[in-house]
């Protein structure tokens, strides 16, 4: 089923060209001279000494499309915020031989870069929150959860991660490898595996604030489950919002679907990141895209 007009395309392909005009860094290089670059948005008159806080945001298109400009829209406002946007390239399963755990690990090893180098980006490494749709967002919620205690430790040996984000923000994540709207991902993982990394298993005390949102018309996602997610990190005395778009469908957090939905979604991460003391208000945050 395609939801996306030639028109979303073309406005991938500008986000892109605007993507690659941004600096950029290389987080990871292969022994073959592939290389992975990060994209980093930086505020107007940012320094190394600025200790700002800043996103990574981990695109959407279930590991297969081609959807590395999604959040370029977000980076560019919250730059004008004073908040920096970090967009990573990673590989999928679209262009590379990977598996789903080579993925989830990708994103873990670029939160970890982003944090090792929070001097030299001028970052607050106590301010970094991670942010993700569908896929992307299963990407954020490895990197904030801890895993699975039942054997995960068999599956790889890893460096220990830097301590955690201080928030993570969903828009329409993937959030339960079991349900049948992500098999996609979930079904090319053995169920063991897929058991050890799914974000519902994995919920507990002492996680980091949660912003999830979704369209309520989301046909290839369930909006229950983001809301399930978000009620279930509360119960587990977490502090989560979720923020539901009735009349929105699985493209709601684009900004050339719907400015008034961007800006709603915007307004409302903007209130409850203040809310959290992560980022500082300002009367920007106020000033509206629309007029």
């Amino acid at each position: 089923m395609e939801l996306f007009t030639e028109a979303d395309h073309l406005a991938e392909a500008r986000y892109r060209k605007l993507l690659r005009d941004q600096p950029g860094f290389v987080w990871r290089r292969f022994s073959d001279g592939e290389e992975l670059m990060a994209y980093v948005f930086f505020p107007p008159g940012h320094d190394a000494g600025a200790s700002a806080p800043s996103v990574l945001f981990f695109h959407g298109g279930m590991w297969v499309g081609k959807s590395l400009g999604d959040f370029v829209p977000w980076a560019l406002h919250l730059a004008q915020q004073g908040i920096v946007g970090i967009i990573p390239m990673f590989r999928t399963r679209g262009a590379y031989e990977v598996e789903p755990m080579d993925i989830l690990e990708e994103g873990r090893e670029a939160w970890a870069w982003v944090y090792g180098n929070a001097a030299l980006l001028g970052l607050d490494p106590a301010r970094i929150t991670v942010a993700g749709s569908d896929a992307g967002g299963l990407m954020a919620l490895h990197v904030a959860l801890p895993d699975h205690p039942a054997r995960w430790s068999l599956f790889r040996k890893k460096a220990p991660l830097p301590p955690g984000p201080a928030a993570v923000a969903l828009f329409r994540g993937v959030c339960d490898l079991e349900a049948q709207s992500a098999f996609k991902l979930g079904g090319m993982m053995p169920p063991e595996q897929r058991d050890a990394v799914n974000p519902l298993r994995r919920v507990q005390k002492g996680l980091p604030p949660l912003f999830a949102s979704h369209g309520g018309r989301d046909r290839l996602l369930p909006w229950r489950n983001s809301e399930r997610l978000a009620e279930l990190w509360r119960k587990k005395k977490n502090r989560s919002r979720f923020e539901l778009l009735d009349v929105a469908d699985h493209t709601f957090y684009h900004f050339n679907v719907n400015a008034a939905y961007f800006e709603q979604l915007l307004n409302s991460w903007s209130a409850f990141m203040v809310e959290q003391g992560i980022w500082e208000y300002n009367e920007g945050m106020d000033a509206g895209l629309l007029g």
